[in-house]
């Protein structure tokens, strides 16, 4: 029977081990006084209250908050914060960084590491963690220092991947973990590695976020097919990284770790040294669970569009300016801790879709940025081909629209597409008188699966054919349109004027009717009397039309009659001057209108009669 020294720790033992170096070194941290100070929903906090509001201003410690974002968290969508995992990794209580009401209520807060009594094992190995663990934190060689110092490059690292299927896990925040629609860094890291290596990503977790609702558990992934296993949760500092980090290098034993954290820490109002301190710690506690774990740690992108873009990116460069010292430090022979350069040539701009997570352009940045540095220092698959790859940004599925008419308005309908935050709709006037496709003054929100999205488009011309197309957004990015629907609205015709009739008003005739309320205009029809000449002309007047017998032609109106014309449009009064000519008869119609839409011919009236 094997003795205690000679048994391989379980991976509950070495997870509880993580948790007790960290114990230990916040402790020793307190009575050397070189401790990190002590925040709400820190490590140790028990969970976090389900239904925090979303934060749009300061944090609760008072630091700068990205605009949209739950407090301290990587911006999340709009819809809501960030409900905790229910295993407890999520971020902690005090960060204002919760789900919308009602979201996982229920669900455990945070588990802490508790040593219990699984035997010796537990308490020696324990204890010599601890001892060494106290001597290097007297010693400082674990401390980041100051991290507005001069970078010290990484030392050359020479290292070979295991044999047989080699194991990555990605750990870090919102950034690694993505949100609906989303491709993510990590399936383009891994449709790279996977074509040259035997790769396995491993992890606890597959989801996004759902980009409209904040809630966990979202699967809509641009492209699913591939896998989709991670250990990233939205919202997480280093330090709550750095509380799991070790349960789940045990659970899954990853060969690589591929971390990128610390963007929190700074949107809370943190400084650099904080994150470049939870960073240390999460490094540490996975070396805890797995001894020679081969670890790149990825630099923090910049923000932009935030308010607060100048104090949080001068946090984010003095933490990037570190991360070499910090891996110089943390640099082991069996454990080699190299920095990928994902900030390398990154424009928030135009890389992000928000104020702080990549689009589909970002995400090809950071995952080329650790392809490299697998490729180069730790001899993993090949550096990513240049030059990058132009991508689509934007949700990658197009809405089905269906419209209808509804009196003077055009009613749209769809269903939600992954990832879209908001929805344009663009409309055209197809007939008569074309003009262009343009955008209308009108936003529509984002929506849960299982919401159908409704825009309702009035001020149109009745009798007109419109046509439409709903474009989807993610934050500012545009994806792909719907295909064109088309619709004519408000066809049914208006009534015929009533009671028309010719009124001397002192000017002249006049050609009156009674007003049709369905009507926007008429129009007035006529043709010449058929008269025959008077064979006694009256005195000093030649022979006129006028003086003989004149009649209606046929009887019929403008609709099947011949000769009609039509000679005005009238807007407003229902009443038409005739013009005196001094000579003529003529027979006169109105016929209502609304816009394009034409209605019923009166019956016609004779003048002079």
């Amino acid at each position: 029977m094997p003795t205690p020294h000679s048994m391989p720790p379980s991976a509950s033992a070495r997870a509880r081990l993580a948790a007790a170096v960290l114990r230990s070194r916040d402790r020793a941290d307190r009575r050397s006084g070189t401790g990190r100070p002590e925040e709400g929903g820190g490590p140790g906090d028990e969970g976090r209250p389900a239904g925090s509001p979303l934060s749009t201003g300061a944090d609760a410690s008072g630091g700068p908050a990205v605009p949209g974002e739950t407090r301290g968290g990587a911006v999340p969508p709009p819809g809501g914060g960030e409900p905790p995992r229910g295993d407890g990794t999520g971020p902690p209580s005090g960060d204002g960084d919760g789900p919308p009401s009602g979201g996982g209520a229920g669900r455990p807060g945070r588990r802490r590491f508790r040593p219990t009594l699984l035997g010796l094992l537990g308490v020696t190995l324990a204890a010599m963690c601890v001892t060494l663990l106290l001597i290097q934190t007297f010693v400082g060689t674990f401390r980041t220092g100051d991290p507005g110092a001069a970078p010290t490059p990484t030392p050359d690292v020479v290292a070979t991947p295991p044999g047989g299927t080699v194991r990555i896990m990605v750990a870090g925040d919102s950034i690694a973990q993505g949100s609906s629609g989303d491709h993510t860094w990590r399936y383009r890291l891994w449709r790279h590695l996977e074509s040259g290596a035997d790769v396995d990503f491993v992890g606890p977790y597959d989801d996004l976020l759902d980009a409209a609702t904040g809630d966990f558990g979202d699967h809509s992934y641009a492209d699913p097919e591939f896998d989709r296993a991670h250990a990233a949760v939205w919202g997480a500092t280093a330090e709550d990284v750095a509380a799991g980090i070790g349960e789940q290098v045990a659970q899954h034993d990853p060969h690589y770790l591929l971390l990128m954290a610390g963007t929190n820490d700074l949107v809370r109002g943190g400084t650099a040294e904080d994150a470049l301190n939870g960073v240390r710690d999460a490094v540490d506690t996975a070396r805890v669970a797995r001894g020679d774990i081969r670890v790149v740690l990825g630099e923090l992108t910049p923000v932009w569009g935030t308010g607060a873009d100048e104090e949080t990116n001068t946090e984010v460069a003095a933490f990037n300016s570190a991360l070499p010292r910090l891996a110089a430090q943390l640099n082991g022979a069996d454990s080699p801790v190299v920095v990928a350069a994902t900030a390398d040539g990154y424009d928030p701009a135009d890389d992000n879709w928000d104020t702080t997570h990549p689009n589909a352009r970002g995400e090809v940045k950071i995952a080329a940025a650790f392809a490299d540095t697998l490729a180069g220092p730790l001899g993993l698959g090949e550096p990513y081909p240049r030059p990058l790859p132009e991508v689509e940004i934007g949700p990658r599925t197009a809405p089905e629209v269906q419209v209808a008419d509804d009196g003077t308005e055009a009613v749209l309908t769809w269903d939600p597409v992954p990832g879209a935050t908001s929805y344009q709709v663009l409309q055209q006037r197809v007939r008569p008188d074309p003009d262009d496709l343009v955008p209308l003054p009108m936003e529509v929100a984002g929506a849960a699966p299982d919401e159908g999205r409704t825009a309702r488009v009035d001020r149109l011309l009745s009798g007109a054919t419109y046509a439409f197309v709903v474009r989807p957004y993610k934050g500012g990015d545009a994806g792909r349109a719907s295909e064109r629907v088309e619709v004519t609205v408000d066809t049914e015709p208006p009534p015929a004027p009533e009671r028309v009739r010719i009124e001397e008003d002192g000017g002249g005739p006049v050609l009156v009717w009674e007003p049709v309320a369905e009507a926007g205009h008429y129009e007035i029809w006529s043709r010449p009397l058929e008269c025959r000449p008077d064979p006694t002309p009256s005195p000093g007047r030649g022979r006129d039309a006028a003086d003989g017998d004149c009649a209606p032609r046929d009887g019929e109106g403008p609709r099947t009659g011949a000769g009609w014309a039509g000679v005005a449009v009238v807007d407003g009064d229902p009443r038409w001057p005739i013009a005196a000519d001094g000579h003529g008869a003529y027979e006169f119609a109105v016929r209502s209108h609304r816009d394009y839409v034409p209605g019923g011919f009166s019956t016609p009236v004779s003048h002079p009669d």
